[in-house]
């Protein structure tokens, strides 16, 4: 192991974990693979509890150490006293900054092993971080190459970096990593019962939030319109743009094919209803909601951004289109909409990938294999 001020040459058999959840889904599909992989404890510092698993321990600041510290200063600091209370072999840093920079420090600190999960690919680092969804680095409003520099140099110190997919690892690579690499997506459930009524034609699942393009989304189902005047789209998730996209509805004069559900508690059952998932984001790493949404066979059609396009294959499991290309989007959602057969054979193969790769089962079980390799 690493050389730290209080190193212990007897394994742990323990993580500890620093991190935003912002969600169940997300929370599941990232931590319950560390909690399942039979490594040993997790320790999780992060804002509250989620779920109850076993062998999970939360270890959440107060309220007053948040309004003393900053929310990233208070977990900071509970990361870490764990060193202390919990004395562990690893410590993951999801995003750049703050988490994987704390995990960082104390990993080192204590000399364990340190491992960043680069959970929106590239983007976390291009540019310093400008332009993704980071309140801290968005605050440079532009990109910097400075700091770019800087995030590069800080990401070559770590034992092991974590990537969803092919495009990020090479960008990793490309920019001079040269310790443990590994690709690792979120995992999903895939043993969900499957509605045999697909009544649901088109679904959305995420924030409505500039970073999603939900403004895009329903101009592409104004365009579906002029083709297919009976279909539905069902938008899930809440955001700031909310009110904005409701009257843009209106405007549009889709208000009638276009329901807004906020947030739900029955995601799963929901894509078991869809016939297609549809996702215009400017950027993604690999979305949890379009791999949940393909286990639950609905074919995706999503904008060709981060790694989306390693699971949505174009003419094999659905589309990867370029964002800009409106027209591309409406027509591959016409011509599935319209054409049951090609659909369906879309959604079984976009099923089968996702079974074989992203079962919760088979990430805990490449979990354990990286853990284990990363200590013996």
């Amino acid at each position: 192991m690493t050389k730290g001020w209080l190193k212990s040459e007897t394994r742990r058999s323990r993580i500890i974990v620093n991190g935003t959840f912002h969600n169940p889904n997300w929370f599941h599909a990232h931590i319950t693979p560390l909690v399942n992989s039979g490594y040993g404890e997790v320790i999780l510092v992060c804002d509250a509890p989620i779920a109850e698993l076993p062998n999970l321990i939360y270890e959440c600041p107060p309220n007053w150490a948040n309004k003393i510290l900053s929310r990233a200063g208070a977990k900071f600091v509970w990361t870490f006293m764990q060193g202390f209370k919990h004395p562990a072999d690893i410590y993951i840093g999801y995003h750049i900054f703050p988490s994987a920079v704390t995990a960082l420090v104390c990993g080192r600190l204590f000399g364990a092993k340190v491992i960043y999960q680069l959970t929106a690919g590239e983007l976390e680092l291009q540019g310093g971080g400008w332009n993704a969804e980071n309140k801290v680095m968005v605050a440079l409003s532009r990109p910097s190459i400075l700091v770019e520099t800087l995030a590069h140099a800080l990401m070559r110190q770590y034992d092991l970096a974590i990537v969803r997919g092919s495009n990020a690892k090479n960008y990793v690579l490309q920019h001079k990593f040269r310790n443990a690499l590994a690709v690792v997506t979120g995992s999903v459930e895939t043993k969900l019962p499957i509605s045999d009524s697909k009544d649901i034609d088109l679904i959305f699942v995420g924030r409505l939030s500039e970073y999603k393009r939900p403004d895009r989304l329903l101009e592409v189902v104004a365009g579906v319109g002029h083709s297919i005047s009976e279909f539905n789209a069902t938008l899930v998730g809440e955001g700031p743009d909310r009110v904005a996209l409701e009257s843009q509805a209106r405007d549009l004069g889709i208000e009638k094919n276009v329901t807004f559900l906020g947030q739900r508690d029955d995601v799963p059952t929901l894509l078991s209803r869809a016939k297609l998932f549809v996702l215009t984001s400017r950027w993604e790493g690999v979305s949890i909601a379009m791999l949940e949404s393909m286990a639950m066979r609905a074919v995706p059609i999503v904008s060709n951004v981060g790694d989306l396009r390693d699971f949505a294959i174009n003419g094999e499991t659905g589309y990867a289109i370029d964002q800009e290309d409106k027209e591309g989007f409406i027509n591959a959602i016409v011509k599935l909409l319209s054409d049951e057969k090609h659909r369906a054979y879309l959604a079984t193969n976009a099923r089968q990938l996702v079974v074989e790769k992203c079962d919760r089962d088979i990430v805990s079980e490449r979990w354990s294999d990286i853990l284990n390799n990363l200590i013996d």
